[in-house]
C-alpha cells in the first residue's frame, strides 16, 4: 500500500531570518551609479562640511566652473564629481596632467563628509587600468593646491564641522 501525497503532513521552510535581511538590503540597493567602483587615494583631502551631499557637488560645480578645469562629469544625485585631465603649471616645473575628483557622502543629517582628490599619471600604458596609472598628486603641486582651495571654499560657503 502506498501512502497519498496528500496524506503526508506538509512541511513548510521558512528562510532563515537573515536571508530575508540580505534580500532587503539587496533589493534596497540600485547598482545604477555613475560613481567610479574605486575609492578615493588614502592622500585625498576630507573635511564635514554643513550641507547635504547634492548641494556640495552644485556648489562646486560651481565653484569649479569659474575657477577650475573643464567638468567632465558630475551627478548630484550620485554626489560625484570629477574634472577633464588639465595641465596644471607650477612656476618650478613642466606641466603635469592633474584631474579633480569629489566624493560627497551623507553624514548626520544636513551635513555631508567631503573627499576631494587630485591624481596625475606619470605614465601612460594602454596595457593597464586607468586607475592603476594614477597617482596621488604631491603636496606642493597646483594640482593639490587646486583641490585645496576647492575644499577651503566649500567649507567658507557651507560651513565645515571641526
Amino acid at each position: 500500500m502506498g501512502v497519498a501525497a496528500s496524506d503526508l503532513p506538509r512541511i513548510r521552510r521558512t528562510p532563515h531570518p537573515a536571508l530575508h535581511t540580505l534580500l532587503l538590503f539587496l533589493a534596497a540597493c540600485t547598482p545604477a551609479t555613475t560613481r567610479p567602483a574605486f575609492a578615493p587615494f588614502p592622500e585625498a583631502l576630507h573635511a564635514i562640511i554643513s550641507a547635504p551631499p547634492d548641494r556640495v557637488t552644485d556648489e562646486a560645480k560651481t565653484w569649479l566652473a569659474a575657477h577650475g578645469p573643464a567638468i567632465q562629469h558630475v551627478n548630484t544625485r550620485d554626489a560625484f564629481l570629477e574634472t577633464e585631465w588639465y595641465d596644471a603649471t607650477d612656476s618650478s616645473a613642466a606641466p603635469v596632467r592633474v584631474k579633480i575628483r569629489l566624493w560627497a557622502d551623507p553624514d548626520v543629517p544636513g551635513k555631508s563628509r567631503v573627499t576631494v582628490e587630485a591624481v596625475f599619471r606619470p605614465m601612460e600604458d594602454p596595457s593597464r587600468t586607468p586607475r592603476d596609472l594614477e597617482l596621488a598628486a604631491p603636496k606642493d603641486s597646483a594640482g593639490q593646491r587646486l583641490a585645496e582651495r576647492l575644499l577651503k571654499a566649500l567649507s567658507e560657503k557651507l560651513g565645515e564641522t571641526k
